[in-house]
């Protein structure tokens, strides 16, 4: 993603570029006077709307993020009037970092039509494999192993048919509902209110035992969970196990990282399943009964983080 940084408060801009580039995330800053002027990037200033000359205001509206100073989010009502201003994008200049990222994630998105990656903040690990029930003890084993060697907060979302993360108190009470109708509609809401947390550390949506509501969404639904939860986490592992849906696919392909875990005998070329380009994020642990997965997976996680400042793709590039 390409983000064009156009600000008075120097101090703020150099603390956002900062915590950017130490975020791990594909960004490509572009500060002031070397912004591009190929439209294709999306732009960042605590510069207020009402001081934009109307013409100008029109052509960039649909590709700004404009901070401000108090956490309404209410546009300029002197422009609110004007349909062609409807779409002004604000946000609190202090929301954390992970909401900034989020909704100018959501704004490049709109503008150029490039889905990017997942989550606008987070890592997101898809896990895949041949039998679910194996595939959900090794999520839960990959969570525990990232937050002992890497820290941070991690939630699963499962994608398979049926949900093997079911607690008690999510049953019955419309809680994904809730939480759907809230992402539709763009409200804030605290993530404690959809989550739980296990004694590891670990985080899970609150689902309903059995049939798994997450795997009845649509690819642009799907999508829009990941992203909005990945901007409240640290790491998202998405469960796929051997549910290999259309949007299932879609969704692994998108992923940072992809994991699979198997013998090989039911799946034995994943690059048919996601193609070329998606294959060359993907490691396979082999799975047998004599197999010591932990062991496995501690090293899997041991890689995925080693040296993440001098790997390629996880380093952020910024123009001064």
């Amino acid at each position: 993603m390409r983000v064009q940084m156009l600000m008075r408060d120097t101090e703020y801009r150099d603390a956002m570029i900062k915590s950017i580039a130490s975020s791990e995330r594909d960004i490509f800053l572009e500060i002031e006077g070397n912004a591009s002027k190929d439209g294709n990037s999306v732009i960042l200033t605590d510069i207020r709307p009402e001081e934009i000359d109307d013409e100008v205001l029109k052509k960039i509206a649909g590709r700004t993020l404009f901070l401000t100073g108090v956490r309404s989010t209410c546009k300029p009502q002197d422009k609110l009037t004007d349909p062609d201003h409807a779409d002004i994008h604000t946000i609190f200049k202090y929301s954390c970092l992970s909401s900034i990222m989020s909704e100018l994630t959501l704004i490049y998105h709109n503008w150029t039509g490039d889905p990017g990656g997942l989550a606008s903040y987070s890592r997101t690990i898809a896990v895949t494999g041949e039998s679910d029930l194996v595939n959900s003890d090794r999520c839960r084993e990959l969570a525990r192993q990232i937050i002992y060697r890497h820290g941070g907060s991690v939630l699963i979302i499962p994608l398979g048919y049926i949900n093997d993360y079911a607690e008690n108190a999510g049953e019955g009470k419309g809680w994904f509902k809730r939480l759907m109708y809230l992402i539709e509609e763009g409200r804030d809401f605290p993530s404690e209110s959809f989550v739980y947390r296990d004694t590891y550390g670990i985080s899970y949506l609150m689902l309903p035992p059995g049939l798994n509501p997450v795997s009845g969404l649509s690819g642009d639904y799907l999508a829009g969970l990941i992203r909005t939860m990945g901007a409240r986490f640290d790491t998202v592992i998405l469960d796929i196990g051997s549910c290999y849906r259309r949007e299932n696919i879609e969704i692994c392909t998108r992923a940072d990282n992809i994991l699979f875990v198997g013998s090989g005998r039911r799946i034995p070329n994943m690059e048919k399943i996601i193609g070329s380009e998606a294959v060359l994020r993907l490691e396979s642990i082999r799975y047998s009964p004599d197999s010591d997965l932990t062991l496995e997976i501690d090293e899997y996680v041991r890689r995925l983080y080693e040296d993440k400042n001098d790997q390629e793709r996880n380093s952020n590039q910024v123009l001064i």
